[in-house]
């Protein structure tokens, strides 16, 4: 800008200058009857045709900084605008799994398989088929509904059965140990159906065969009585949200390792007439179940 008055204020002083030189050349009483203009007079009408331009330039440059200083304040006004782009993914990651873990899913008969795996009396170490497989369907259902799992799969019935719950004792003790978020505890079993059964015990869910639950309460434990309230809370949401499903509460005079929290769960999915897609959508099931009675309870 400052070069342009700078040229601008150039072409005037020669145009001055020029003049000048003209009429000093010319013979004064021709000046006079031409009507003279002197030096004076001149500069001043050079001046006054260079200035108009000056001012168009600077009232255009005005003009440009007006409307830059107006957007600026139009833009300060208005709040920003989020980038939303992302933002649902963000909710998603916040609420996909809990932080912490609130769940643990053991096995201490981890070996107990459903039909079609007969071998071994309905027992085998391959996972297939067998609790632990029922086991991975609940902690992806409870996952789906961001519930943090941990689910330990080791085989504690192999090779001494009679060893299996000091042996699963241990293995709980120590994932609560180094879990202490997780306060709902799942001992994963299947029931053994009678020699006479021809089939497993089953429901009917959304128009497929799916295996019943029932619940094992230990009256030797010294939480029995809360213990035996939780297992009636799932058996009651159980038959709400699906009719027919809520589980049977069996009582026995042992502990089976329920004491370590109020809200241990000796479960027994099916039993050894079931097939094994039978069980896992009653795992499915029991997972929505127990999802629902996390949420409220959290």
């Amino acid at each position: 800008m400052r070069r342009k008055y700078m040229k601008l204020a150039a072409a005037a002083l020669l145009v001055f200058l020029g003049s000048a030189a003209f009429f000093c050349r010319m013979d004064p009483s021709a000046a006079i009857s031409t009507a003279w203009i002197d030096e004076k007079e001149l500069g001043e009408m050079c001046v006054r045709q260079i200035v108009p331009a000056v001012k168009k330039i600077e009232q255009q440059n005005q003009g440009k900084q007006n409307v830059a200083d107006a957007s600026e304040v139009k833009n300060a006004d208005e709040p920003e605008k989020e980038d939303n782009t992302s933002g649902s993914d963000k909710e998603i990651k916040v609420s996909e799994i809990t932080d912490e873990p609130l769940v643990i899913i053991y096995h201490t008969h981890a070996s107990e398989s459903y039909m079609p795996y007969k071998e071994s009396n309905y027992h085998r170490e391959a996972e297939k088929g067998t609790v632990r497989d029922v086991g991975n369907v609940i902690e992806k259902e409870l996952k789906k509904e961001g519930i943090n799992v941990i689910h330990d799969k080791t085989v504690h019935d192999r090779p001494s059965y009679n060893e299996s719950y000091s042996k699963s004792l241990a293995t709980v003790q120590k994932l609560r140990k180094q879990y202490p978020s997780a306060v709902y505890i799942i001992d994963l079993h299947r029931d053994a159906a009678t020699a006479s059964a021809k089939e497993g015990k089953y429901v009917d869910i959304k128009g497929k065969r799916t295996a019943k639950f029932s619940m094992v309460v230990g009256q030797a434990n010294e939480n029995y009585v809360e213990l035996y309230d939780f297992a009636e809370k799932i058996r009651d949401k159980a038959e709400n949200m699906y009719e027919g499903f809520g589980g049977a509460i069996i009582e026995r005079n042992y502990n089976y390792n329920e004491y370590l929290s109020n809200k241990c769960v000796l479960l027994e999915v099916g039993n050894n007439k079931n097939t094994i897609e039978e069980a896992r959508l009653c795992g499915k099931y029991f997972a929505k179940v127990l999802a629902e009675i996390i949420k409220e309870e959290q």
